[in-house]
């Protein structure tokens, strides 16, 4: 793996926005822009639609990255076949129809696009599948010595050829709402405000219609995740660590999954994601290879036109763990929650705002409901009934707590922070 050396007044300016789903792309100042087109094609040996992205170049000036639509894609194997590909959304392009890349088989990549402009790949091999033999996790320490749970993989081939690898990951984890409460608001009148007659202001509760106890979110992994056969000299349990989560995470509070996805690479395209991950850290990027671009195995038609990107091969394994956080602490206290859920001063159900008019006098005429409002804007949720409460008598500034003590809307209803939407795989 080499990089393309450019003229010294150019700076890469955007980096594989193509490639979001595994790495988070780095921008640098622009001093000269060169737009630059950008291939992302992934091929595995899962029968499925596959898909190919392409995108542009951005000056550090624009937020947006720039697609290129209406291109012309095909992949062709060894034997003849050819599967093409159609734009789907803007910038990316999905097989018309379902294939999975044959072991010992050769494909090759062709981008064409609407301005007639050629792109062709090298054939690339499918590499043999690896079985993932482990999946665990287990008590451990990061490197700057913080406790947590470490996520360890661990597979084996049948021959000592070096292997090498890249990880992707999704976890899920489930939300538990720490003052769930049956009952929610019901605003009956709240015209209070716009009627002269100044009807009552009717806020009450009714028990609760959608589910909102315990919910469901999801996140995937952003960093390039690498792994050669020789990290494991020195390692009698050949284990790798794919995600390490300090024990005090809200993530594993209570029931945590993580789907692993294992691609089996070639010796090339290891090298090009090392010198990717290499190419997008801080430390590297205005020291080592700032002055050129990374070369992939992908060439256009036009000797003198830069392309970025790279055509892969990958045979692909899943494998997903489900645990407790009382699996590995049973004697201590849960994670905090996401937000403070501490009991806040109950809102005034209807205050006087005194401002100040024409001639410096005092208006009071202003009326507010900081209790109507928080429900409205969905910023607080229904705790309890405030027993201490005393209606207003006549007219004036309303002081003292309202009739409701509430909470942050995330604390009872944890749809502020996921899906009540059990996952399909989701074991209890």
């Amino acid at each position: 793996m080499k990089l393309h050396n450019i003229d010294t007044k150019y700076v890469l300016v955007a980096l594989f926005m193509a490639l979001g789903s595994c790495v988070e792309p780095f921008v640098a100042e622009t001093l000269t822009f060169e737009n630059v087109l950008v291939i992302d094609a992934r091929i595995t040996d899962e029968l499925k639609q596959h898909e190919v992205i392409l995108r542009r170049t951005y000056p550090f000036e624009n937020s947006d990255f720039e697609v290129e639509s209406n291109a012309t894609i095909q992949i062709r194997d060894d034997s003849g076949a050819t599967y093409n590909f159609q734009e789907t959304k803007a910038g990316n392009y999905q097989s018309t129809s379902a294939f999975a890349a044959r072991p010992d088989m050769g494909y090759t990549l062709s981008v064409t696009t609407a301005e007639g402009r050629s792109y062709i790949s090298e054939t690339v091999m499918t590499p043999e599948r690896i079985a993932i033999t482990e999946l665990k996790a287990e008590i451990g320490f990061d490197d700057e010595d913080n406790e947590g749970l470490s996520v360890q993989i661990k597979n084996e081939s049948a021959n000592a050829e070096p292997k090498y690898f890249r990880y992707e990951y999704e976890e899920t984890y489930k939300i538990v709402a720490p003052f769930y409460n049956p009952f929610e608001f019901d605003v009956i009148d709240s015209l209070f405000f716009q009627e002269e007659d100044n009807d009552p202001l009717d806020i009450s509760i009714k028990p609760r219609v959608d589910a909102s106890q315990f919910c469901y979110a999801s996140a995937k992994s952003l960093d390039l995740i690498l792994r050669d056969s020789e990290q494991n000299v020195g390692n009698a349990a050949g284990k790798f660590e794919i995600r390490f989560l300090e024990n005090n995470d809200f993530k594993i509070a209570h029931r945590y999954s993580i789907l692993i996805k294992q691609y089996n690479l070639s010796a090339d395209s290891y090298s090009y994601y090392s010198t990717l991950r290499d190419f997008t850290s801080d430390e590297s990027v205005f020291t080592d290879i700032q002055p050129g671009l990374l070369e992939g195995n992908i060439k256009a038609q036009d000797p003198e036109e830069i392309v970025l990107g790279y055509f892969e091969i990958a045979a692909i394994t899943n494998e997903r763990l489900f645990f407790d956080y009382v699996d590995f602490y049973p004697d201590r206290q849960l994670p905090p929650y996401i937000i403070n859920c501490e009991l806040t001063t109950a809102p005034q159900l209807i205050a006087f705002v005194p401002h100040v008019g024409p001639g410096f006098v005092v208006d009071e005429s202003d009326v507010v409901s900081p209790l109507l409002d928080g429900i409205q804007a969905g910023l607080i949720a229904y705790h309890e009934v405030n027993e201490d409460y005393e209606p207003p008598m006549g007219d004036g500034l309303v002081e003292g707590l309202g009739p409701f003590f509430v909470k942050a809307t995330g604390c009872i209803d944890c749809r502020e922070f996921g899906s009540n939407v059990k996952p399909d795989f989701w074991i209890d």
